[in-house]
């Protein structure tokens, strides 16, 4: 009876979020009213493009892990505003990567992490210099072979000529710089050092660095690690919001997304170079 009623409590919570439909809806009614947005899908993943025109440049990928449901809300919260701005350079920007995993975390399991493979999208980017095996079970499940999930797959194709890229999600307060799953320095490490902390002025209470060094822990096998590996010069991460909880729902959202939203539009707006 407890457990239901903890579930129903979380529920309620989330349904002051926009649903994944919704969401998708809301995207590409923007596509149709601005001529400078394009839209496609891969698979069930929605792609937008501002100025496709233009020379790739920043590529932001939203919602990789499905329980962080804030990073959606952030995705749709920009698609917003960047018609308002009208931004000179081109924006990719995948407002939901995990599709079927942030639509069951919002239906019926608030922990969902992984897609619907059983694959942590965020660790299947792995290389046999960048890899740990994780069971079968485990929340970090890096799948059989690397680059072999709809969403990699597609995050794979995006990266290629990119400039710079920014993967979204929550779980803390922080701006990362590569390396996720190795101790040692990317070629590009003064330029993006130096980027992260002009990036934390707007975000004074964030762990700001290398993530493995700053987080204390190793991510093998993220799409950032490949990103580099693939030859984008920049690439980062945003945890745009955490707490300490044992409640799945709050500890990757927030009650009130106002300020959280707020504060990472003025990071995110700072990626466009």
């Amino acid at each position: 009876m407890r457990s239901a009623l903890v579930l129903f409590v979380i529920l309620s919570c989330a349904k002051a979020y926009n649903t994944t439909q919704d969401i998708l809806h809301a995207a590409q009614i923007q596509c149709t009213k601005h001529k400078h947005y394009t839209c496609y899908y891969d698979n069930e993943i929605l792609v937008l493009e501002w100025k496709s025109d233009r020379p790739k440049n920043v590529l932001w990928n939203f919602n990789e892990h499905a329980r962080e449901l804030i990073t959606g809300e952030l995705a749709l919260h920009m698609i917003h505003l960047i018609p308002k701005l009208n931004p000179s350079k081109r924006i990719t920007m995948v407002p939901i990567m995990n599709v079927w995993g942030r639509t069951t975390a919002m239906d019926s399991n608030p922990c969902q992490r992984k897609n619907k493979n059983n694959v942590d999208p965020n660790r299947n980017f792995w290389t046999p210099t960048n890899h740990r095996k994780y069971r079968k079970s485990s929340e970090e499940y890096e799948g059989r072979t690397p680059i072999s999930q709809p969403e990699s797959i597609l995050l794979d194709k995006l990266l290629t000529n990119t400039k710079r890229y920014v993967n979204v999600h929550s779980g803390e307060s922080s701006i990362y710089m590569p390396h996720d799953g190795s101790y040692s320095k990317v070629k590009n490490y003064k330029t993006m050092h130096e980027t992260i902390h002009k990036y934390a002025k707007h975000c004074p209470e964030c762990t700001v660095g290398p993530a493995a060094v700053k987080s204390f822990y190793r991510a093998y096998g993220t799409s950032v690690d490949w990103a580099i590996e693939k030859g984008v010069p920049e690439a980062y991460t945003f945890e745009i919001f955490g707490r300490e909880t044992s409640n799945c729902f709050k500890m990757f959202n927030p009650d009130d997304m106002t300020k959280t939203l707020e504060k990472w539009e003025k990071i995110l707006l700072l990626t466009i170079n």
